[in-house]
């Protein structure tokens, strides 16, 4: 196995899908890979546990423009520490990599992630850039089927591979949804998400607040943080149904799996932004795993974590209406829902496991 490094400001203790993503990927490559990475508060502890060793070091100049190209400096000064190069973030991190590959003639790997490619290309200059880095990788690494076609198809790359994001079981396995507390007293929606426009949480508070009278128990809980908290509050108190709602901001993962145990539908109808877009979600995913269905947009990317019909229900970006008839059919129909939400069950953990994914890796090492 070849000596890894792993370069990416984007890292545990950092929060994210992101930075989980990595972690998952230098826990897989433990005993070839060290990461070099930009300190975070509380990364001590992180570091001292983690069965692999990382640096944390500045990334970026404080007084040089452009303040990246100390990542090229670094690659360069670290050139005969590893032999193949993994980085994320397209721009700058995959433009040190191309760079710094003239010196060292170090081969790297980029990871992509969908936002990152649409942000590259907002400039003539980004897009040239992107190309060249995407071109010149040993192999783009997508984390969905639509983004590998993108980049093969827009930048003319010609090596990717797709290495979903795997999931953890964030607490036991709930029973079948007729032997748990689902079958109980309110019919709970639930959201696990940061607060942000692209979540879609108003879209959800728009279709509660027309199907009150249809479905009396109906409840709303939304769990996580973020700059859409006070529009949120502000959308429920108007459509009057801020008592339906439950918020919770930061929780253990033993919470949020109590959460999803007590929830009969997870919902996140995101919306659709070419830039600011919904690559995947891993949070279908865990969901999945406590045997809940969703109910998500369609789009690509989302629906390979959803798939319309079999382990969830998919709408039109924006449909307000066939959002609510996507719940009252769920709620009509719990045969329907536990039906949905054992395959998604079944199909997160037996096909979304970091070992199946990164084990593609390694015919390119």
């Amino acid at each position: 196995m070849k000596r890894l490094l792993l370069m990416t400001p984007d890292f545990p203790p950092r929060t994210g899908g992101v930075a989980r993503y990595l972690a998952a990927l230098a826990l897989y490559f433990k005993n070839d890979l060290r990461v070099i990475t930009t300190p975070e508060k509380d990364c001590e502890v992180f570091d001292a546990e983690a069965p692999y060793p990382i640096e944390r070091r500045d990334l970026f100049f404080k007084n040089f423009w452009p303040r990246w190209f100390k990542t090229v400096w670094l690659l360069i000064k670290e050139g005969k520490s590893f032999e193949l190069l993994i980085v994320s973030h397209v721009l700058p991190f995959g433009t040190a990599a191309w760079l710094s590959k003239f010196v060292t003639k170090k081969s790297y790997m980029v990871i992509v992630h969908g936002m990152d490619v649409s942000l590259a290309c907002r400039s003539k200059q980004k897009r040239w850039l992107t190309e060249k880095v995407l071109r010149g990788a040993k192999v783009v690494i997508t984390n969905t089927k639509a983004l590998a076609a993108e980049v093969e198809r827009d930048f003319g790359v010609k090596r990717t591979v797709v290495c979903y994001p795997g999931i953890k079981n964030l607490g036991h396995l709930a029973p079948d949804q007729e032997e748990s507390g689902r079958s109980k007293r309110d019919f709970v929606l639930l959201t696990v998400s940061r607060l942000v426009s692209r979540k879609g949480h108003l879209r959800v508070l728009k279709a509660i607040s027309e199907l009150q009278e249809q479905i009396p128990n109906l409840r709303y809980r939304i769990i996580g943080e973020g700059p859409e908290l006070a529009e949120i509050i502000r959308v429920a108190n108007e459509l009057g149904i801020y008592d339906l709602l439950r918020l919770n901001g930061r929780v253990t993962d033993t919470e949020i799996a109590e959460a999803y145990d007590e929830a009969d539908i997870f919902v996140m109808p995101t919306v659709v932004d070419e830039v600011d877009r919904e690559g995947f979600g891993i949070v279908y995913l865990e969901a999945a795993v406590h045997g809940l269905p969703s109910i998500a947009t369609d789009h690509p990317g989302v629906d390979e974590a959803v798939i319309n019909n079999q382990t969830g229900l998919l709408v039109p970006d924006g449909d307000i209406e066939a959002l609510k008839e996507a719940i009252l059919r769920l709620r009509s129909n719990p045969k329907e829902r536990r039906s949905l939400g054992s395959a998604a069950r079944s199909r997160a953990t037996e096909d979304f496991v970091w070992e199946k994914s990164f084990e593609k890796l390694k015919s390119f090492l």
